[in-house]
């Protein structure tokens, strides 16, 4: 089931990612695009015409645009009430509550030790720094789809709130799930400017990005979607900020000899159950231990209620990689740039600092991904796709404005003034210039 690869042959095929908009849309989704528009258009073009469809018709826009994808009549009801919220947190078992609390106040936790604090120096005549300012909107997008996801609720909002953003607005498909409602319910116990719209798709972020009757206009976007919400993201951006372009959920595995081959197994297939575009992918330098991984998958794959899922995402996206020795697996993973790296060797620890490029790192046996997923403490919200090249996962510092302070004693004036006189006739600018030496007498 699971294929077993060299490196030479994984480089040439799953180690190798397309653009997230490089994906063609299944036969019965373009047949529902001609359905709806009349002709077949490409995703970006059928993202272009609902944003502009909502920038022009507002909340008709939205109301008309989740009745024909979503088949659902939200009419006024474009906002979740409260009393909806506090009877879905009512209605679900007091375990799962506690557990939700629980995850809820260790992200939080987590997230109160990342320093952050405005700070200003003398050091370089006067008064320079940098003041420190939460973003006042933010805007959350949770997807609906067969398996609700209150975990994205907790750990998407957690970092914001620790980081004082204003007012959240969250928005996800109707209808919402009872748990993503109680999970929304339990992040307002902390913070009373959440509010929650059952709207999902391009019209939600386009709502967002531009305001609607109803739906405030937010200064950032942040979370995961299908190719349209990801293409509606690419879009706005510029009119709003945003967290990144999320791609398929991916982990890579790298195992010795002295790995539980059947634990290993359990950690790909629960990567692997997320979504067909899932990358479930393990290196090891033990042949002996690719074979009972294999073996170990193909039996426990046969008690998942999302074999199917994860049958496919094994089959076509993921693989085990036999590598010659630890060096090469390495740059296999510092190339790939993981969005999950977990490490399950004698001494995962000496590897660490050899690791450059991971959105999470996983050490030991112990510390699989699935905690990281619910309850570890870091926000699972993680850069895909070789992001982690250049990015980084979610945190308190996605959610502030960084202002430089200038304030020059005349002293310091009088010193760089003529310096930047200068530079500004270098530059042959001649009004930059005699503002300078204006300063310099």
């Amino acid at each position: 089931m699971i294929p077993i690869y060299t490196v030479e042959e994984a480089e040439k095929s799953i180690l190798i990612r397309k653009p997230i908009v490089d994906v063609s849309l299944p036969p019965q989704i373009n047949k529902r695009i001609v359905e709806l528009f009349g002709e077949l258009l490409t995703p970006l073009e059928v993202v272009r015409k609902i944003i502009n469809d909502v920038i022009e018709k507002g909340d008709r826009a939205l109301i008309e645009w989740t009745w024909k994808l979503d088949k659902f009549n939200i009419g006024d009801n474009i906002e979740v009430k409260s009393e909806l919220l506090e009877s879905a947190l009512k209605s679900i078992d007091d375990e799962v509550k506690e557990a939700l609390i629980s995850a809820r106040d260790r992200i939080i936790a987590f997230h109160r030790k990342q320093p952050l604090s405005s700070w200003t120096t003398e050091e370089l005549g006067g008064s320079l720094g940098q003041i420190i300012n939460p973003i006042r909107r933010v805007g959350f997008y949770i997807p609906g789809g067969s398996a609700p996801l209150p975990s994205t609720v907790i750990h998407s909002v957690s970092p914001a709130i620790v980081a004082g953003v204003e007012e959240i607005v969250i928005v996800s498909p109707p209808p919402i799930s009872s748990i993503i409602l109680a999970t929304c319910n339990i992040m307002r116990a902390l913070h009373a400017k959440i509010r929650v719209l059952q709207i999902g798709g391009v019209q939600a972020i386009a709502a967002l990005a531009y305001g609607t009757e109803s739906v405030p206009r937010v200064n950032k976007i942040i979370g995961p979607g299908n190719i349209f919400v990801t293409l509606a993201k690419r879009e706005v951006f510029g009119i709003v900020g945003i967290d990144g372009i999320a791609g398929p959920t991916e982990a890579v595995i790298f195992a010795d000899e002295s790995a539980n081959p059947e634990l290993i197994a359990s950690d790909l297939l629960a990567q692997a159950e997320h979504d067909y575009l899932a990358i479930p992918i393990i290196m090891t330098t033990s042949q002996d231990l690719a074979n009972k991984v294999k073996t170990s998958i193909e039996e426990q794959i046969l008690d998942l209620p999302r074999s199917k899922i994860a049958e496919h995402a094994i089959k076509n996206n993921g693989g085990i990689i036999v590598v010659p020795n630890t060096e090469r697996a390495i740059s296999v993973i510092n190339n790939f740039a993981p969005e999950h790296l977990s490490i399950v060797t004698k001494n995962p620890k000496q590897l660490l600092p050899l690791i450059k490029n991971s959105g999470g790192i996983f050490l030991g046996e112990s510390s699989c991904e699935v905690l990281g997923d619910y309850i570890a403490g870091p926000s699972h919200v993680m850069p895909t796709g070789g992001a982690a090249k250049f990015s980084s996962p979610l945190s308190v510092l996605d959610f502030i404005k960084i202002t430089s302070l200038i304030s020059l004693d005349r002293k310091t004036v009088k010193s760089i003034a003529p310096l930047a006189e200068i530079l500004a006739c270098n530059e042959e600018l001649q009004a930059h210039s005699e503002a300078a030496r204006r300063r310099a007498k």
